[in-house]
């Protein structure tokens, strides 16, 4: 399942710990409103899934869908986790050690499985059909 490494244990704690921060202290809301932002992207991912599971992986349905999540996961996923590094970083001396700490590791680990989800995602809905095809062309 590509959704398997969103779910991981050491990914949930670090999203709860820092909307747990957030909510406890009353600050970087803001962040974490923007941060939800990335879960836009997420609908698109399940109806993926659904539609995987419910073997309608070749129909039409499943491929606009994969084109917009695709979009989605450019727009709400990469710009929002590189706004917020880059807010983080330009803020660095406004924050207490600990939340920009907690803050940058989040980020690191969130840019990470990000980042192998979305090659994950390009191998799995647009890279295939032209590995068959060249696997064909070797054939004849």
């Amino acid at each position: 399942m590509l959704t398997g490494t969103l779910t991981s244990s050491p990914a949930c704690l670090q999203v709860i710990t820092c909307f747990g921060l957030s909510v406890v202290s009353c600050r970087y809301v803001g962040f974490s409103v923007v941060a939800l932002l990335v879960e836009i992207n997420s609908v698109f991912l399940h109806l993926r899934q659904i539609l995987r599971m419910a073997s309608m992986a070749a129909s039409t349905l499943y491929r606009v869908n994969s084109i917009i999540n695709l979009g989605t996961y450019v727009v709400f996923r990469i710009n929002t986790l590189a706004w917020m590094t880059r807010w983080l970083v330009l803020n660095r001396d406004k924050i207490p050690l600990l939340a920009y700490t907690l803050g940058s590791v989040g980020m690191a680990i969130m840019t990470v499985m990000n980042i192998i989800l979305f090659c994950r995602l390009l191998r799995s809905d647009f890279l295939k059909t032209s590995t068959r095809e060249a696997k064909k062309e070797k054939e004849m």
